[in-house]
């Protein structure tokens, strides 16, 4: 054994003399454990554990002949664990229409979003070891470009930002509140720093006093930022004085599959459930209704269209005002465009008026509403990967939509929940966010837990209240900071509350990424901290 090898701690010089398949198993077990950090477990001390046991492996992989490609290899097993646990919902999907799709396409189509998914935690590994060091300076190295890769998989092809490390912090829970500085991808840039830290206990080659340095400096991050975020809960001031009006949020209990069946009058069906999750006029106190995204998804079936449908509907009503999410058609020039909208329908003494304005989904599914490379894949003439493409037309983004009785809202639909930004600021900022999506496509498993929690970070970050009606997931009316006021986890197909009120605009609502740009600019310096010797090479 050689001076350097003696300097290790034994955990690092027991990975380093491992196979590379051990290695590669262990940062597999490492990333499916990590997803305990996440809704709906939130234990945090997993996701860290984790963090630090990569940490430990790029520590061995740096020692290799070929490193980078070694962290690469590293990072992308870890991310194969952590996507494939956390986004096994994603094959629910594909259990609702077996004779389209067949039962086993699932499994593959799982695997491949997934693997491809791991790729980001492989480059931000290999990006990480480009810089690497072997003291307390890679804790910033490995948070920064993770960091950078992360923000990369939420943006690139459309993004699809699921599981960011922010979200293992509760939402609603003082750590949380940091979202509304530096938004969910600098919290999570924040909390890649903190788990890493205490990874820096091991050097051995190191006096006590180092390696302690780094976990101090975590711990007090987390003090800091509790503490900030308590007092953000107890003291921050109300943009909107006075009553706001009661909202419920409704769903009608039935499965996907359930709502999708072929029957005479199925919509009928569908209908009265929903109509007795909304209650009547008289047993609810609520002015303002919302159901989910695609409320009646019957075939062919239109209900701004249909008379009969909103005569009936509209005696449901009565006084009150429905926000809805439902399947539309539009004839522009030759061409019959069809949409993913939210529509605002006023019950005026029991006749249903449809408001004008009426959103359509800007930021559609890939594979599911709209599909990438059409042209390539209907080429391939494979009915079933056809059938995974929508016909949807995306609309313009969101902006702000009179309701009736009640402070502007913006609505989004589905998965645009899980993106920052998606809510007009400045002048054109809402008092609220409406959120319908269907999550019954994926069971009753993490999936519609994990997308919860993520909607609810939009509201810490815009500083607005958010009402959300979610069909097989979590519906709820949640407050500024993240909070429930009330969900479906209580009562069953309905929730109702006050809306709350909105708070005055959060710094990440006011000056967007600005301060997200700073932070990693710190974290990523840190890098050129010179060492003992002053040589930043070390």
């Amino acid at each position: 054994m050689n001076a350097e090898d003696a300097r290790q701690s034994p955990i690092q010089s027991w990975l380093e003399a491992r196979r590379p398949w051990h290695r590669a198993a262990l940062a597999l077990v490492a990333g499916a454990l990590a997803v305990l950090g996440h809704a709906p477990f939130q234990f945090a001390p997993a996701f860290m554990a984790s963090i630090m046991t990569l940490i430990w492996l790029l520590d061995a992989a740096a020692r290799r002949k070929r490193p980078i490609a070694s962290a690469f290899a590293a990072g992308w097993c870890f991310g194969a664990g952590y996507f494939l646990v956390g986004m096994s919902w994603v094959s629910s999907a594909f259990l609702v229409d077996t004779d389209t799709w067949g039962p086993i396409w699932g499994i593959p189509a799982t695997g491949a979003l997934t693997l491809g998914l791991a790729l980001f935690w492989g480059a931000g590994c290999a990006l990480a070891m480009a810089f690497w060091t072997r003291d307390m300076r890679r804790v910033a190295v490995f948070a920064a470009c993770l960091f950078i890769s992360e923000w990369l998989r939420g943006h690139v092809f459309g993004g699809l930002p699921w599981l960011l490390p922010g979200y293992i912090w509760t939402p609603g829970e003082p750590i949380s509140q940091l979202a509304s500085l530096v938004g969910a991808y600098g919290l999570s840039l924040l909390t890649l720093l903190i788990a890493a830290a205490p990874a820096t206990l091991l050097d051995a080659q190191h006096k006590l006093s180092a390696r302690i340095a780094p976990l101090l400096a975590a711990a007090l991050v987390v003090g800091m930022g509790w503490g900030w975020g308590a007092q953000r809960i107890a003291r921050a001031p109300v943009d909107q004085p006075g009553a706001q009006p009661m909202v419920r949020v409704a769903e009608s209990g039935l499965g996907q599959a359930e709502k999708w069946r072929a029957a005479p009058d199925q919509e009928w069906r569908v209908l009265r459930r929903y109509l007795e999750a909304t209650g009547s006029p008289e047993g609810s106190r609520a002015s303002i209704v919302i159901w989910p995204e695609g409320a009646i998804p019957v075939v062919n079936f239109f209900m701004l269209e249909n008379p009969v449908f909103l005569d009936a509907l509209g005696r449901a009503l009565g006084d009150r005002v429905l926000i809805v999410g439902t399947t539309r058609r539009e004839l522009r020039g030759q061409e019959l465009l069809y949409f993913n909208s939210a529509a605002i329908i006023d019950g005026v003494s029991g006749a249903a008026r449809v408001s004008p304005q009426i959103y359509d989904k800007n930021h559609l599914v890939p594979f599911g509403e709209i599909m990438p490379f059409e042209d390539f894949v209907n080429s391939l003439n494979i009915p079933s990967l056809q059938a995974m493409g929508g016909y949807f037309t995306p609309g313009a983004r969101p902006t702000r939509m009179v309701v009736p009785g009640a402070p502007e809202a913006v609505v989004l639909i589905c998965y645009e929940t899980i993106f920052p930004g998606m809510v007009p600021r400045g002048a054109e900022r809402p008092g609220w966010i409406v959120s319908v999506t269907n999550d019954s496509w994926f069971g009753g498993g993490i999936g519609p837990q994990q997308h919860y929690a993520m909607a609810r970070y939009r509201a810490i970050e815009e500083g607005l209240p958010l009402a959300r009606a979610a069909s097989g997931g979590v519906s709820g009316i949640i407050d500024s900071f993240g909070r429930e006021a009330s969900s479906t986890r209580r009562r069953g197909n309905y929730a109702e509350a006050q809306i709350p009120p909105a708070l005055v605009e959060t710094i990440m609502a006011r000056y967007g990424n600005a301060l997200l740009v700073t932070l990693l600019l710190l974290v990523g310096g840190l890098r050129l901290l010179p060492t003992k010797t002053g040589n930043a090479n070390q």
